[in-house]
């Protein structure tokens, strides 16, 4: 007997391995699954301009990293009472001049679109399909910054205006680097302000506008059915988190798992087993640090560390070979 239905993910056609270079881009539900890759050794850099939910914002960085004439003064900013915002992203690039503010969107520009030109694969989670148009100049922000609604005019972006602000953006993209390929994901997360109704028909607008990209461009653009998995193979409330909007660390760690088993490698699956095994050795904290037990456990450490390095020459280890070996010179100087 069969008591649920499992979702297909063996179409997505995608093989990461530790060797590319990877971005990511769009709603929280990508920094989830973002910090997973992060986490495994992976090369990936994620949402360099903060989370961005709308399909807009997302095409508008992507033009801006590929685009040959842009300068810092491109970048729309407002003051604030707390200091400089960017109307294109979130609050992490708060700074207290304007000219911080710009540098550091700079900076992260100049990084993506290394990424684009350079990289392998690039992951786009839409959140929603709704936008928040400034009345003053017409244009899409990224996040509104809890300035007041009468700034703002709400909009919910059709079917084909999605495909438009995507795949224009991708075309360019792909002028540089033809041999990048995207994976579109939509967000489980459900947007209860706009009405479980408005939130469905926004995902159906999005899921309808991946569907006609990744048709129009199969060799390139492939599609990873996080959406589906949580809400037609997890299909509770238990998968959910305590707002009952955002899905639970275990249900992103399921998705997670069905990621790996599809668009992950066997080497780079072997090695993920082997790493979270360390690494989780690496969080270890002793009762009794100064114990001979505690010792050879950190000498056993460095050895695996060693030879992790030696089988997986394209991963950097630096960092926690330097921590191990400082706990050990700190109990030798005791």
């Amino acid at each position: 007997m069969k008591f649920r239905t499992v979702v297909e993910t063996n179409h997505v056609g995608l093989t990461l391995n530790l060797r590319n270079r990877v971005l990511l881009m769009g709603s929280c539900f990508a920094e989830n699954v973002g910090r997973r890759l992060v986490d495994s050794k992976f090369n990936c850099r994620v949402n360099p301009f903060g989370v961005l939910y709308n399909p807009e914002s997302i095409g508008t960085w992507l033009r801006y990293a590929v685009r040959e004439k842009v300068s810092p003064s491109d970048f729309p900013l407002l003051q604030t009472d707390e200091g400089w915002r960017c109307w294109l992203s979130d609050s992490r690039f708060l700074a207290q001049s304007e000219e911080e503010c710009r540098g550091r969107l700079w900076q992260s520009l100049q990084e993506v679109r290394h990424d684009l030109l350079h990289g392998d694969v690039l992951i786009l989670t839409l959140g929603t399909n709704r936008c928040y148009r400034l009345c003053s100049t017409g244009m899409v922000v990224g996040n509104c910054h809890k300035q007041s609604s009468s700034m703002f005019e709400e909009w919910n972006m059709s079917v084909g205006e999605t495909i438009d602000a995507l795949e224009c953006a991708l075309v360019a993209v792909w002028k540089h680097n033809p041999l990048l390929r995207v994976v579109f994901t939509v967000s489980p997360y459900r947007y209860a302000k706009y009405g479980f109704h408005g939130s469905q028909l926004g995902k159906a607008t999005l899921l309808l506008a991946v569907h006609d990209i990744c048709r129009r461009h199969p060799e390139k653009c492939a599609y990873f059915p996080a959406y589906e998995i949580v809400l037609d193979e997890l299909r509770d409330y238990r998968f959910y988190a305590e707002d009952m909007l955002h899905p639970s660390a275990q249900a992103v760690d399921y998705i997670w798992e069905r990621f790996c088993e599809v668009c992950v490698d066997d080497d780079s699956k072997a090695f993920i087993k082997k790493w979270m095994r360390i690494r989780e050795s690496l969080q270890h904290r002793p009762l009794h640090p100064e114990s001979e037990a505690y010792q050879k456990f950190l000498n056993t450490l460095a050895k695996q560390l060693d030879d992790l390095q030696t089988q997986c020459t394209d991963v950097d280890f630096s960092a926690e070979c330097e921590d191990v070996k400082s706990r050990i010179e700190s109990l030798e100087q005791k």
